[in-house]
């Protein structure tokens, strides 16, 4: 699956969970970019990134005022426990495998809800 069918099944599955505001980025500079003028109650951000570390994109997020509260929830298709604890330190409350599906996706961001 490329980056425009993950992203459109991201965006897909945030809709039904009643996310309806959505915006996607191809980079770690225009996710960066895209909270100039967005600030998003959580953000789904893959660990492979063609231009920056997304650790370092994360970092940025939570120094950012109006963003320090917000959910980061890590994509990756490496499971290694390093990347786990990478994600951890730079501040992400999960490490998802992809493909993430809907039933997970769902439990994770109803979490906080109940």
């Amino acid at each position: 699956m490329d980056h425009a069918e993950s992203s459109a099944s991201l965006e897909f599955l945030l809709h039904e969970l009643g996310y309806w505001t959505t915006r996607t980025a191809s980079s770690g500079v225009s996710a960066l970019q895209i909270v100039e003028n967005f600030l998003p109650t959580v953000v789904l951000l893959a660990l492979q990134l063609p231009d920056m570390s997304a650790y370092d994109v994360a970092w940025r997020l939570r120094e950012r005022i109006g963003l320090r509260q917000v959910r980061l929830i890590a994509l990756t298709g490496d499971y290694e426990y390093i990347y786990r604890d990478l994600a951890r330190r730079a501040g992400f409350e999960r490490f998802l495998a992809k493909p993430v599906s809907g039933p997970v996706l769902r439990t994770i961001l109803r979490a906080d809800l109940s």
